[in-house]
């Protein structure tokens, strides 16, 4: 005996398959990512042929609902660099640094009161600067600003005996490895990509699944790094039916499996 649920309410997980422009290829599925939507709409055009008859003016004598492309929209609430890649229509690229150290380098200031980058991220606690022949030691705090993540330094036109601009400095200390990514926004205006969503119906725990064989999103929603709720990355787009297929899309509701 089979049932029906009699509503649905369903919960489940992202997956994306993106198309790299480089190799001409689908670089592979990726974990699953939390979403809060999942919507495809499908979308028509009737025409109706009206009848200018006395007999039955302004009565259809014809009408036809023609297909027009689907619609797919996606919330993802996961703040993965690939996704942040989509919203900001961007590229990722590596962001990577070894560690190392400042061993007596020559840092010109060549402005105070604004903030100088020091060639690397991560610094260290243990930097210091001292004049150019080492009599002097600079003190954080009092003649100059660290901005340890961004690797920055501003020094400071307020404290006494501090040095002047284009002054040449001695930099020693250390800096750390980083391992992370970068963002280069507005270089890709399109998501090309293949998506599937594996779900559960709450009401009955039966299975969802959804195949997007191809489709084409983009972003045109602002995203709010300082909004007061969680900010989700919206995508929508058109849903294709790609070469080989005869349609852009499945959804299969298998049944409860059997021994």
């Amino acid at each position: 005996m089979t049932t029906t649920a009699r509503a649905i309410l369903a919960g489940g997980l992202v997956s994306l398959n993106l198309w790299n422009t480089v190799t001409q290829a689908y670089n592979g599925f990726g974990d699953p990512l939390d979403s809060d939507k999942f919507e495809i709409k499908p979308n028509f055009e009737e025409k109706t042929s009206e009848s200018r008859s006395h007999k039955d003016y302004g009565q259809a004598r014809a009408s036809v609902v023609l297909p027009k492309p689907t619609e797919l929209t996606i919330e993802l609430s996961a703040a993965t660099v690939e996704a942040l890649a989509m919203q900001f229509q961007g590229l990722v690229q590596n962001l990577t640094q070894g560690a190392g150290t400042f061993a007596g380098v020559d840092f010109a200031v060549t402005a105070l009161d604004q903030w100088l980058p020091l060639g690397k991220r991560s610094i260290g606690e243990n930097i210091e600067f001292e004049n150019a022949s080492g009599s002097v030691t600079y003190v954080r705090g009092v003649h100059y600003e660290v901005n340890f993540l961004r690797g920055l330094v501003r020094f400071l036109s307020s404290a006494q005996d501090g040095p002047a601009a284009a002054a040449v400095l001695k930099l020693t200390g250390a800096y750390g490895a980083v391992d992370g990514k970068k963002v280069l926004g507005g270089r890709v205006t399109q998501v090309r990509c293949q998506a599937r969503l594996d779900g559960q119906n709450m009401v009955d725990g039966s299975p969802i699944e959804v195949d997007v064989h191809e489709c084409v999103l983009g972003s045109n929603n602002g995203f709010d790094f300082l909004g007061s709720d969680f900010s989700a990355i919206t995508l929508s787009g058109k849903i294709v039916t790609p070469a080989g297929q005869t349609e852009g899309y499945e959804i299969r509701l298998p049944g409860a499996a059997t021994v």
